[in-house]
């Protein structure tokens, strides 16, 4: 008996300490990238940027379902982007709420006959509509088919080579495509480029442009920007620099529409579509009948904002459905696991996402399980669990505060010592409640999504008037 704790001590032990010491890798690796990235860059490149003709065009795609009350917002500020040539198009998903009426109003829509060339089959589109004030502006309306429908379908509208795909609720700086577009101009190569979303609670947004960058007014809300800073710091740009990059957010992608429609748009019956088409990109780059030459490159200043749950049930549904949605899609992809064929992304990538991310409630689980029958067989007393306790706390605190410093040395830092406080503070509240609530919400969706085979998307936002929740 003796033995077999022992090595489940060790197992847990060495399971941590690698833990952590990769992620302290990916907050290096991320810091010297950032700092290449921003030596590399001159204000007057993205001028230039601004005003050639030879900047490629981008098709932007909002798909949309039951957004009436912020979608006039969110298409607002797309029109307003500071970009050459850019078209958008909102794909209402089945909306039994006006958010078609709500478009048609604001932006003088009127019908027209207008179909594309679908290389993947959706749900029937029913009408679309354009705009005489804004002739960049196309609306189409469609049977219901989830998030994932609603892209390909507005990728089959589309008329340009480069797409843009956010998500209904989001916000982009003024600047944003600009900054998404670069790495495409400086490689030809490039397949897709994934930008920062940070929450947009706390924004304040008028007529679609940003006027004040604040942070959220509530506990949890703060949770969310401390993390949501932690994973693209950690995450996103440790992971470009090792050619792994599987985390790219569905609320700001840029990709080829050639690498869109070659590997198969995303997948409609997905969890996390966003997810598992960013590990079918990877999948498509490093075929080697594609020659293995392509890449997705991270912006890191290229900034969307988007809104988060600051209610515990809207919180703990998304965290629910991310878990199920992350096992999905790395089950469904198994055999890219550990195959050098697939380069990074199945050494390192996959790996990293499975044992690091999907499977880690588990093995905490474990820990605080086996601590406790520690404590009450007597092997181990309350002060060495609660100094164990102390060091993985101090630990997380540490990793979350390098990421968050780094932030804080970009232009999207806090805009005042106030704010920086309260993110401080949120760091050093996060593993006091917040953290043990996402770890009970993973292990809901584990054994939801294991046992149970949940597949539906779970409660919807609520979402908020631009006025308040923006």
């Amino acid at each position: 008996m003796m033995t077999i704790v022992q090595i489940l001590i060790w197992g847990i032990l060495i399971y941590f300490v690698l833990l952590h010491l990769v992620y302290l890798l990916l907050i290096f690796l991320g810091a010297a990238q950032i700092r290449h990235y921003q030596g590399a860059i001159t204000f007057t490149e993205f001028d230039r940027i601004s005003k050639s003709d030879l900047s490629m065009p981008v098709s932007m795609i909002i798909p949309a379902h039951n957004e009436a009350v912020i979608i006039v917002s969110t298409v607002e500020n797309a029109l307003k982007l500071n970009y050459p040539a850019h078209e958008v198009i909102v794909v209402d998903d089945g909306s039994t709420d006006d958010t078609v009426a709500v478009l048609r109003e604001h932006f003088g829509l009127r019908r027209v006959d207008k179909h594309g060339r679908k290389q993947v089959e959706t749900r029937e589109v029913t009408a679309v509509y354009e705009s005489a004030e804004h002739p960049n502006l196309t609306v189409a309306v469609k049977e219901n088919g989830r998030r994932a429908d609603a892209i390909n379908a507005g990728a089959a509208l589309s008329r340009y080579p480069l797409l843009c795909v956010i998500d209904a609720d989001c916000v982009l700086e003024t600047d944003g495509l600009l900054h998404m577009a670069r790495p495409f101009l400086a490689d030809s190569n490039l397949a897709a480029a994934a930008g920062v979303v940070r929450p947009s609670n706390g924004l304040s947004v008028e007529n679609g442009t940003i006027t004040r960058r604040g942070l959220p007014r509530t506990l949890l809300g703060m949770n969310q920007e401390v993390e949501y800073a932690r994973s693209f710091q950690w995450a996103r740009t440790g992971l470009s620099r090792l050619r792994s990059m599987l985390c790219i957010s569905g609320a700001l992608l840029l990709i080829k529409k050639s690498v869109f429609d070659a590997a198969g748009g995303p997948w409609p019956q997905s969890i996390t579509d966003d997810m598992e088409f960013a590990i079918r990109i990877n999948g498509h780059i490093y075929d080697r009948r594609n020659g293995g030459r392509s890449s997705i490159a991270y912006a890191p200043d290229a900034v969307c904002y988007t809104e988060v749950p600051e209610t515990l049930p809207l919180y703990a549904s998304q965290r629910n459905r991310w878990q199920r949605g992350s096992l999905q899609s790395i089950f469904r992809h198994w055999r890219m696991l550990f195959n050098p064929r697939y380069g990074m992304t199945g050494v390192f990538g996959l790996p990293f996402f499975l044992f690091f991310e999907a499977l880690a409630p588990l093995v905490e689980l474990m820990a605080y399980t086996l601590a406790i029958i520690l404590l009450v067989a007597g092997l181990a007393s309350l002060k060495e669990i609660l100094i164990l306790l102390l060091l993985a706390y101090m630990t997380g605190v540490f990793l979350t505060l390098l990421a968050v410093l780094i932030n804080e040395s970009s232009r999207w830092r806090t805009a005042s010592w106030r704010e920086f406080w309260k993110m401080i503070a949120a760091i050093f509240l996060d593993h006091l409640g917040f953290h043990q609530f996402r770890l009970v919400c993973s292990l809901v969706g584990t054994f939801q999504y294991v046992f149970h085979r949940r597949h539906d998307l779970g409660a919807k936002m609520e979402r908020l008037a631009p006025s308040t929740a923006l």
